[in-house]
């Protein structure tokens, strides 16, 4: 019997270019039937212990194409390692988006409008304007409640598939972490400037993809509110960029607050979201 390294070698790199697992042939010759088990024990015996600073874990049998050879491999990986799993129809550059329309919670200082009043002393009752829970003071004896609320909010996300390379990068995770809490200043997937926030990422673990190459899905979140005009208390101020915020002053005149002006403020900056590549 005759055992000799073949020209086979199968490496496994992670994304900092270290090896995780290997794979090292061996060829046996002259082997008989009543020979095989012992060619493969001989295989494993001679094999190095490491191969590129990565343990010996196993043996088998590759190939036994007849007249007394038997193709062998050793493998080489850690205990711990656990190969990518099977992810039937995914490849690098799929994107899947998704829609999530819901009620958020939040609080109110002024309703919409005043729909009845009723006096129980004859008099004619004090205006509140859109205070709620108002205290019917004036000036700084003046005090208000506020209400919790509901109105709607829009999630949009999207699944992208990414090579480990690149979803492990940390310089591309740096420029994702640097975008959360910023708004769009450019048109993105029909969306105009101002009106989407980058919520931040989730990231899958490591399976295998469509043609056998390591991939990671990354799901981005984003919360949509849209450009237009908005209402402050009985004023219509046009052209307020969704994330934008509208507030005003109040002065109490004539029995009742009313808006003497408004504001526009940016709460949030602004950035460009070509950088995430989707």
């Amino acid at each position: 019997m005759k055992i000799e390294r073949s020209v086979g070698e199968q490496l496994k790199l992670d994304c900092y270019g270290q090896c995780e697992k290997a794979r090292i042939c061996y060829v046996a010759s002259g082997v008989t039937m009543d020979e095989i088990d012992e060619a493969v024990n001989q295989v494993y015996a001679i094999a190095p212990a490491q191969w590129e600073n990565i343990p010996k874990h196993s043996v088998e049998i590759l190939h036994s194409p007849g007249g007394g050879m038997v193709e062998i491999a050793v493998n080489y990986r850690e205990e711990n390692y656990s190969a990518p799993k099977k992810y039937n129809g995914k490849k690098e550059g799929d994107r899947v988006w998704h829609v999530e329309v819901h009620a958020r919670q939040h609080q109110l200082k002024n309703a919409r409008s005043l729909v009845a009043s009723y006096s129980f002393d004859g008099n004619n009752p004090p205006d509140p304007g859109t205070m709620v829970d108002w205290n019917g003071c004036a000036g700084l004896g003046s005090n208000s409640g506020t209400l919790n609320a509901y109105r709607p909010e829009f999630i949009l996300s999207c699944t992208a598939t990414f090579s480990r390379k690149k979803a492990q990068a940390n310089s591309y995770l740096r420029k994702i972490a640097a975008l959360v809490g910023k708004v769009n200043s450019e048109n993105f997937h029909q969306w105009a400037a101002g009106e989407v926030l980058f919520l931040g990422l989730s990231g899958s673990s490591v399976f295998q993809g469509k043609n056998g190459e390591e991939l990671c899905n990354m799901t981005f979140r984003f919360s949509i509110r849209c450009n237009g005009p908005r209402e402050l208390d009985d004023k219509v101020i046009q052209n307020v960029d969704g994330w934008d915020h509208l507030w005003g002053i109040r002065r109490y005149r004539n029995g009742q607050y009313r808006l003497i002006c408004a504001y526009v403020s940016r709460i949030y900056e602004r950035a460009a979201f070509s950088v995430l590549n989707l």
